[in-house]
């Protein structure tokens, strides 16, 4: 486990999801705004069923990991950011990262998404990559800060991809 502080000074933890966190991972995913749920998940998801959550918070941290960022103890632990990766059939892996509405813009997702990267280098992982929404130029931005190169949308797309080598 890592502590680190939000760019304002507020300390959370950074550490592997685990399956009891099962809860956490709904109360966090139906916490989002829907903007921010569509922009995660890039459909109108409402309320993450059973399977869903349960392939959140189950990972073998080879080919699927996430790193929660974590404020309170206990019963009161609370998820505010998670950054995951999944291998795809072609070895490469996607990354996704969310963080809870009123926590963004604060540095969460500027410490997990390079601490995920790290993780999946380690794993030999060689490309990682995301899929974004076009008309998310926050997203974007983030990730040409985190050195992906970021295509050009298509016409008629709404998404772009951003990838890079890990090593």
């Amino acid at each position: 486990m890592l502590t680190a502080r939000t760019a304002d000074g507020i300390p959370y933890r950074i550490r592997a999801i685990r399956p009891d966190d099962a809860q956490r991972e709904r109360d966090f995913i139906a916490a989002m705004s829907p903007q921010s749920r569509y922009q995660r998940f890039q459909n109108s998801l409402r309320e993450p069923g059973d399977a869903l959550i349960a392939s959140l918070v189950n990972v073998d941290r080879h080919r699927t990991m996430a790193l929660v960022a974590v404020v309170g103890a206990g019963d009161t632990e609370r998820i505010v950011g998670v950054a995951r990766y999944a291998a795809d059939a072609a070895g490469d892996c996607e990354f996704a990262v969310a963080v809870a509405d009123d926590w963004q813009g604060r540095g969460i997702g500027r410490t997990l998404v390079p601490l995920l990267f790290e993780h999946a280098a380690k794993q030999d992982f060689t490309t990682i990559y995301g899929t974004v929404l076009a008309d998310n130029p926050r997203m974007i931005d983030f990730a040409r800060w985190l050195g992906l190169k970021v295509e050009s949308p298509r016409r008629g797309e709404t998404t772009v991809r951003a990838w890079r080598a890990l090593r």
